[in-house]
């Protein structure tokens, strides 16, 4: 089994192009038309916020897009790559793999995290799938890897 799940970018995208409408939208309402002149007001407190807001998005979608992270699973192993590096799991290094219920607030997909409980770290590792592209592929393949650990032990 060889599985690829890459990063979703819709969300960036979508957030990126709402926020530049509703900033072109609010400035051409408080901008003024005098003697076929169209003034834009720059001295208004929410066009810096605009700004900063629209920046902000702009700069997370460019560094999602720099580091473009996938998780792979394999046979023996689960890596997680991203364009600079890449970290190999093996699967006897996993102590268990929970696939948790549907959260309270649904708002796209099933909503539910992966976790890994690894045997020499103490923190959890989380997956949230419903930031890779073929999210309930991946749930799938979670479950069947959390049988096969479960048998394992």
């Amino acid at each position: 089994m060889h599985k690829v799940f890459k990063r979703r970018f819709e969300f960036y995208y979508q957030s990126v192009a709402v926020y530049t409408t509703a900033f072109i939208i609010y400035v051409l309402i408080r901008g003024t038309f005098s003697q076929d002149e169209f003034k834009i007001v720059f001295k208004d407190p929410i066009v810096y916020v605009f700004v900063v807001v629209i920046l902000y998005s702009l700069s997370v979608l460019v560094y999602n897009l720099l580091y473009q992270r996938d998780v792979i699973i394999d046979e023996d192993a689960i890596i997680f790559r991203n364009r600079f590096n890449s970290k190999r799991l093996l699967l006897q290094d996993i102590e268990s793999i929970t696939v948790g219920g549907p959260k309270r607030v649904k708002v796209r997909g099933s909503f539910k995290v992966i976790k890994l409980r690894l045997k020499k770290h103490y923190r959890v590792l989380r997956i949230n799938p419903v930031h890779f592209q073929n999210e309930s592929d991946m749930i799938n393949v979670f479950q069947e890897l959390s049988q096969r650990i479960s048998q394992n032990v």
